[in-house]
């Protein structure tokens, strides 16, 4: 897409009791070297840069925190301590024919630093003048709204950042510091991995999704689409669980029980195909039965009404005794539902107890498993069941001492306490959907009890009354009333849940349906080939900065995790390194035919491969066959790393230089030495920006530093 970001002026302004310190430097369009020698003020150039573009995050934090303490507490010069009273960066840039410039305050009273002041014209090569729009960052809403700094500089730059999957399933842009962790390497942590500093904002795979939006694949539409149909169909599960639970526990409620309901989403659901079963003292009974049953009692409760005047008292006497005797089977079924309700509950506090104990019984042995891990990688006796004075065999128990019976090792521990856990976590749930049904008996049967004893008492009240009607009967033709109408509103309740299944069956079918018509391999063959483009480019790279720890040829690019990878070869170290250097080099790998090259190089071989990784992103994007979304721009703070060699430098520098469409801007202190940086900048064309003892010094901020 050709240079998208040049930065042409910058300036440090720093006010202090001690009078006005600063810096200012003008950078070419092309290689741009900062030189000085350790503890000039390097990095803090470098993170003033990355101050004004809004990207500190990448050094470790947010506005002045992640700044020297030169930009915001005091100034050392002349073995005087000067305290800071006012600071600020002004930077000059231009994009695709627009300059702008950036005032951003480090420190000033009133002023807070997510605000940033923006003029659309050169305030410091040429002086102009222009409105101040202000636009603020390190916010809500500041790489979505039009006052937000970040929308302001991805329209700046001409990128259209896609939407990408966040953890919690929505759509979110892919943030503009993301991309800029592919193009500023800082000194501190930056040379840890191929892309490292990524902030976390709750992306998934975001160094993937760097990768791919700056090689311009086309993934991110059919990313778009698949996370949307994930989003849809997590929806669609939570919304028919939540119907599922609502129409049981209803059911519940009515002591009733559902039948050939589904649990989870399934396609052409039938309302028919549902059945309920109603309880009763004789057991369950489908429920149009049961309301049969209840109208034939009615019925008959209607004729038995004009009968019950005739009646003789016996008959009476009867019922009560009848009654008399299902209040006793009612009493005693409710006093055992409680006893059981009693030992289910002892039961889930017994299990509340026994998975606290397995978890910290976990805790304890996951934390010895890392000592023992961390033992091996330093190679310590004792890690390997030896004791390191006497070189006898040592155990994990104090029983081994004394016993010869095999005792389950760490691993096989954990994995036991963690099934442990999982069955005490289903056992658990299990006692509580008991607990739940055995509540609703209970309270089914306490409503009976109270039933029996009103029939009870009026029937009682039947034997002394002159009534024409019995009141009992009244009483039993009412209940009898409501069960019926209970039963028919819970059906009326159900059939709205039972449409609201119909509808998500038909949002779930349609859902699998636009997921069958996706592609099923993730990149396209045009993706693939700039892939395969990246790969051959990346190669030449590596060769070209004298890389040894394996053969060139050995080299490919995985396009399942993005990082090049040794083809064939598992686990195998080229070098043999101490544990500290092991652990620098290491990163994690998705592959499982290959190893991760990081882990196959030395410490200052996978700096070259960081190198070439960050370069090949810009080359393959500026191939003419490709038309990345590369801006062109990359930033390097001490590229030579653990005493890397001269003509490894000498090479990525006439790398930097070459790339015509390419703003770079390197510090390095060349081993604080004239020979050094002599041959490696031998026959390379570039600018150089030389700093002094200091690069803050008194009324620097009005005088450009150069040769």
């Amino acid at each position: 897409m050709g240079i998208a970001l040049f930065i042409k002026r910058i300036k440090i302004a720093i006010e202090t009791t001690g009078g006005p310190f600063g810096f200012m430097a003008e950078f070419s369009r092309n290689l741009n070297i900062i030189r000085g020698r350790n503890s000039a003020g390097k990095s803090t150039i470098v993170h003033s840069i990355l101050y004004a573009l809004g990207m500190e995050e990448l050094i470790g934090a947010q506005n002045a925190e992640a700044l020297t303490y030169v930009l915001k507490d005091h100034v050392e010069y002349d073995d005087t301590k000067h305290y800071v009273t006012r600071s600020m960066v002004i930077m000059e840039m231009e994009s695709k024919g627009k300059t702008i410039t950036i005032t951003r305050k480090i420190k000033e009273d009133g002023v807070n630093p997510k605000l940033v002041e923006i003029q659309e014209c050169a305030v410091l090569s040429k002086g102009e003048t222009a409105p101040i729009l202000y636009r603020f960052l390190h916010d809500g809403g500041s790489a979505q709204l039009r006052e937000g700094f970040y929308t302001y500089l991805e329209n700046f730059l001409g990128l259209q950042l896609p939407m990408v999957p966040h953890t919690n399933g929505k759509q979110v842009k892919l943030y503009l510091q993301y991309i800029f962790a592919a193009m500023a390497i800082e000194q501190k942590r930056g040379w840890t991995d191929y892309i490292a500093n990524l902030p976390y904002f709750g992306v998934k795979e975001a160094r993937i999704k760097i990768v791919d939006f700056l090689v311009g694949t086309n993934v991110f539409e059919m990313d778009a689409i698949r996370a949307r149909l994930d989003h849809e169909s997590l929806e669609l599960n939570t919304s028919w669980q939540d119907t599922y639970r609502a129409i049981t526990n209803d059911a519940l409620k009515s002591s009733m029980k559902v039948q050939k309901l589904p649990r989870n989403p399934v396609v052409d659901f039938l309302p028919s195909s549902v059945s309920y079963m109603k309880s009763t003292l004789q057991g369950l009974v489908d429920l149009d039965t049961y309301k049969s049953n209840q109208i034939q009692a009615l019925k008959k409760l209607t004729n038995d009404e004009l009968k019950w005047k005739d009646s003789a008292p016996e008959e009476t006497l009867k019922l009560i005794e009848h009654e008399t005797a299902r209040l006793q089977e009612l009493t005693v079924a409710y006093e055992a539902c409680v006893g059981e309700l009693t030992l289910h509950r002892a039961a889930r506090n017994a299990n509340a107890l026994h998975q606290r104990q397995a978890e910290e019984e976990l805790s304890k042995n996951q934390a010895a498993q890392k000592l023992i891990r961390y033992g091996a990688s330093l190679k310590l006796d004792v890690a390997s069941d030896v004791c390191p004075a006497c070189q006898q065999n040592i155990g994990h128990s104090l029983t081994d001492l004394h016993e010869s019976t095999p005792h389950m090792d760490i691993t096989t521990n954990i994995d036991y306490l963690k099934s442990q856990i999982k069955m005490l976590e289903r056992d658990t749930a299990g006692i509580e959907q008991s607990i739940k049904e055995t509540m609703v008996v209970s309270e089914e049967l306490a409503k009976r009890i109270a039933q029996s004893k009103d029939k009870l008492r009026a029937l009682k009240a039947d034997l002394t009354t002159n009534a024409v009607v019995s009141k009992a009967n009244l009483r039993q033709q009412l209940q009898i009333e409501m069960s019926i109408e209970e039963a028919s509103l819970f059906l009326q309740r159900n059939e709205e849940q039972l449409e609201t299944l119909v509808e998500l069956s038909a949002r779930f079918k349609q859902n699998l349906q636009n997921r069958g018509e996706l592609p099923k391999d993730h990149y396209s063959d045009a993706d693939l080939a700039k892939y395969d483009l990246f790969g051959k480019i990346f190669r030449s790279n590596v060769a070209s900065f004298d890389y040894h720890s394996a053969p060139i040829s050995d080299i490919k690019f995985n396009v399942d995790n993005l990082l090049p990878e040794l083809d064939k070869i598992e686990l195998r170290e080229i070098y043999r390194k101490d544990f500290s250097e092991r652990k620098a080099a290491s990163t994690s790998s998705s592959s499982k035919s290959g190893s991760n090259i990081a882990r196959e190089s030395s410490a200052s071989d996978f700096v070259r491969l960081i190198w070439s990784y960050i370069l090949t992103l810009y080359e393959t994007s500026a191939h003419f066959t490709v038309n990345g979304n590369h801006p062109g721009f990359i930033l390097l703070d001490e590229p030579g790393q653990h005493s890397m060699a001269t003509k490894s430098q000498l090479a990525l520098l006439q790398k930097l230089s070459a790339s015509k469409n390419l703003q770079s801007i390197v510090a390095a202190s060349f081993d604080d030495s004239d020979a050094t940086y002599n041959e490696a900048t031998h026959n390379v064309q570039f600018k150089l920006i030389h700093l002094g003892d200091k690069a803050i010094v008194p009324n620097g901020d009005t005088v450009l530093t150069g040769d």
